[in-house]
């Protein structure tokens, strides 16, 4: 995986001397496209094809693709729109619609992922601290996301109320260019993985995982870490693991200990937990934070997020 400014970490002594001032924290989710001379755009034309040269020509190509194969009825076609999936697939057309008709497959298939969301349910899930949205993002400028699987009380929580939480929280994060274009972070911390929780590793939530992390949401999981393994664990990913596909074992990258991940990313963008320097962040910090942005809240609800507006404006 080739980093913006550097690759593997060369020195880990310092982090010592390393607090939480020394990250600027930003938790806003700025909507604006980068501006011409921003680096990030360099980034993009070496990594994933973006070339301010034929960007427009290569939407338009899409738009015609979408008329032509009638494969999926999108309910937007503006540019910003589209330009999601083209960024998501490296501005391969062909390969940006059918990302397109999976994500409108998607959510055909699985309705209770995206309607009728309990949005005090979501508060719950953050209070319980099972997933995590720092204010900060990653070395090379990626959002982390954390998913600590011990606080996940499985007769309080369901699978879909988690992939209802999860897909929401993409959802806002893909309104992001910056993320659109540098893709995100996953960490997950398999602690005290239960019998209980391994219960739920079936064919169908493979599936789900893999259409979430991977093949039908405009976004790019650049890597998902998983820490603090066990034996338990170890046996479940042996038989969750022939479900994936190879492009997504690739992605997978299973931590034997701190030093490990720390290899990927740096202690100076982690919480202590983890051999970093912050506090830990609940999520319904984050969303209270950019609950404040009246275009971000346009666009959750043009994702189809019935009273998301309402309920983001209450916290």
């Amino acid at each position: 995986m080739e980093q913006i400014e550097s690759t593997v970490v060369q020195n880990l002594h310092a982090i010592e001397e390393l607090n939480e001032n020394d990250v600027e924290l930003s938790p806003q989710i700025n909507l604006k496209e980068p501006d011409l001379d921003d680096p990030i755009l360099k980034w993009a034309e070496r990594n994933i094809a973006e070339d301010p040269n034929n960007k427009i020509e290569l939407i338009e190509e899409l738009k015609d693709m979408i008329f032509e194969r009638g494969e999926c009825e999108p309910h937007r076609m503006d540019d910003a729109f589209l330009l999601r999936f083209l960024r998501a697939r490296h501005f391969i057309v062909r390969m940006a619609h059918r990302l397109m008709v999976n994500y409108y497959t998607f959510r055909e298939t699985n309705p209770t992922y995206f309607s009728n969301i309990d949005y005090s349910k979501l508060l719950e899930l953050g209070e319980a601290e099972i997933f995590t949205v720092p204010p900060y993002v990653d070395q090379n400028g990626r959002r982390l996301l954390y998913f600590r699987i011990e606080n996940w009380n499985t007769s309080q929580f369901t699978t879909d109320e988690l992939f209802q939480a999860i897909i929401f929280l993409i959802n806002a994060a893909i309104l992001e260019p910056k993320h659109q274009i540098l893709g995100g972070i996953c960490i997950i911390d398999v602690n005290n993985l239960g019998a209980g929780h391994a219960w739920y590793l079936t064919p169908k939530i493979a599936k789900s995982m893999v259409a979430v992390g991977y093949s039908s949401l405009p976004h790019r999981i650049e890597a998902v870490h998983i820490v603090n393994g066990s034996k338990l664990f170890d046996y479940a990913f042996g038989l969750l693991k022939p479900l994936l596909p190879e492009y997504v074992r690739q992605k997978i990258i299973i931590h034997s200990d701190l030093d490990s991940l720390h290899k990927w990313v740096l202690p100076k963008y982690l919480p202590k937990r983890y051999g970093g320097i912050h506090k830990d962040y609940r999520y319904n910090e984050w969303l209270s934070t950019v609950s404040n942005n009246e275009d971000l809240l346009e666009e959750i609800e043009s994702y189809g997020y019935t009273g998301g507006k309402d309920f983001l404006k209450s916290l």
